[in-house]
Formats: structure tokens, C-alpha cells, sequence
């Protein structure tokens, strides 16, 4: 379902064929008013096109990188056209709903379901967690991340068996410059240096990982406080939380992982790489 709302790349609306007895297998998870789950997809990060802070105005990255995203996702599922308002909700679209499949690793703390999300007819009852190699490579997290319309983001949880799937895609679309690729700044590194460079290289200038991007909206009243450098980063490794490297046993502080000099930020590793364990 899409209509009259605003999707973006890296999460669907699904109306289960029989709702009860997913809501009794599942009893964390919120459904809306009209009998739909908010599912976000697993492994991936689309470019933000509406992420908003309690109380705050809304952000978005650069055009059109999360539109694409969200178009992509929603073709892969079936949706041959879509027509959109000036605020980005969908008010038209052939066909209106589309058949897929849904396969739960677990609900987060929002009651979102995280999964897999397959297009066509029920392929049969699945659990995600068992890490069926065809059901990864069959998803539209996968395809998402082979065109490089998103980028990865790997939670602990994320099944082990999936990951090095994960990353030779990942790594095969930055090789071939697909999609978001050719225009991240990320590794390259981009200006910080005070509130109005934040914003303006954030929502216009430059493309970046996801992830990283909602932490550093998460500090900007670090910037706007005119804290140094040294503050703003301590609370940016604090927002990112608990990570790890796959490579490596044991968490490692986000600020590791991170340069910051001469008033310009890059992230040191790949994301593929990176392990959210928050």
C-alpha cells in the first residue's frame, strides 16, 4: 500500500493476508488505523528524504538521491507508476497495492517490523532469522544495495551468513560507480564548521552515509551552542552508540572510526563494514 504516503527507500507498508496470527506471534509490533505494518528493510540505509528530531523541523539529504531509492524499491515490489504531491505523498499509482512476501527478523523498539521484503505471491511461510541464503539474494534489500540505490547498515543481529552477500554487492557497486556511489562524500571527507555550514552541506552539498548523517543532525545543537570541536564530537560518539568492525572482536568508539581536521569530517571505513550493536 502507498497511497497517500510518503515512501522512501528502505521501508514498505504491509497488510498481512491474515492479521491475527502475525499480531499473536509478533504482539510488539503497531499497526495503523487501517491494518497496516510498518516494515524497515534490513541491511540497508536510503539517502533520508523526511528524518526529524523530536519537536524539530524536518531534514532531508540531497535530491534526488532518496527519491530514487524509493522508486526503486517500490518497481522492484511491483509499482509501475506513481504519482506524487508537492510534499512527496503518493496520490496516484498502478497498481494501487501489489502482492509480496515478509520475512521478520525481529520488531525494534518502534514496533516496526525488520525484515526481508519479496515481491509476488506468498512464497511460503519463512523465518528470516534462519538466514535462507536464496531468500537474501531473492529480496529487495539486496537488489537495492546491487544498483547501489542505498547504503548498507549492518546490525549486530543481522544474520552472519548474509553479510559477506552483503558486501560484495555493496563493494561491486561503488567498484562500478552505480547509483549513490559516483556523488558520496563519505570517505572523501566534507565541511563542518559551524550551524549553517552543518546544514548546508548536509541538505544540499553533500551525500552521505545515512547513518551517519542522523547522528550528526542529532549534534547540531552542538553547533548551534558554538561548542568545540572536541564537544561536539565527544556527543556524536555518544549518539552513535555501541559499534564494531566485522573484522574485529569487541565494540570500538565511533570517534575511531572517524577523522576530524582542518574542518572536514570522513568516515575512516567502509559502512559495510561498521556493526551497530545500539
Amino acid at each position: 500500500m502507498v497511497l497517500d504516503h510518503a515512501p522512501d527507500g528502505d521501508s514498505v507498508r504491509f497488510v498481512p493476508d491474515h492479521p491475527i496470527p502475525v499480531a499473536q506471534c509478533m504482539p510488539r509490533l503497531r499497526w495503523s488505523k487501517d491494518g497496516a505494518l510498518s516494515v524497515r528493510l534490513l541491511g540497508v540505509d536510503a539517502p533520508e528524504i523526511h528524518y526529524r528530531r523530536r519537536g524539530q523541523p524536518l531534514w532531508r539529504q540531497p535530491s534526488p538521491w532518496g527519491e530514487q531509492a524509493a522508486q526503486a524499491l517500490l518497481n522492484f515490489l511491483g509499482f509501475s507508476s506513481l504519482q506524487r504531491n508537492l510534499a512527496g505523498r503518493v496520490v496516484g499509482a498502478d497498481p494501487q497495492a501489489c502482492r509480496g512476501t515478509l520475512g521478520v527478523l525481529r520488531v525494534d523498539r518502534y514496533g516496526r517490523a525488520l525484515g526481508l521484503a519479496l515481491r509476488g505471491e506468498d512464497r511460503g511461510a519463512r523465518d528470516a532469522s534462519l538466514a535462507w541464503e536464496d531468500t537474501w539474494e531473492a529480496s529487495a534489500n539486496q537488489e537495492l544495495l546491487r544498483q547501489g540505490h542505498v547504503y548498507p547498515l549492518v546490525h549486530k543481529d543481522f544474520p552472519t551468513d548474509w553479510r559477506i552477500s552483503l558486501s560484495t554487492s555493496v563493494q561491486m557497486a561503488r567498484m562500478q560507480s552505480r547509483g549513490i556511489w559516483p556523488a558520496d562524500r563519505t570517505h572523501c571527507g566534507f565541511p563542518l564548521s559551524d550551524a549553517q555550514t552543518l546544514r548546508d552541506t548536509l541538505e544540499s552539498a553533500c551525500l552521505i552515509w545515512p547513518f551517519l548523517f542522523r547522528r550528526l543532525v542529532d549534534v547540531e545543537t552542538s553547533f548551534l551552542r558554538g561548542s568545540s570541536s572536541a564537544e561536539w564530537l565527544s556527543r556524536l560518539n555518544r549518539c552513535a552508540g555501541s559499534v564494531s568492525l566485522s573484522s574485529v572482536n569487541g565494540s570500538v568508539p565511533f570517534l575511531d572510526l572517524i577523522s576530524f581536521a582542518d574542518g572536514k569530517l570522513q568516515l575512516l571505513v567502509p559502512p559495510e563494514e561498521i556493526v551497530i550493536h545500539s
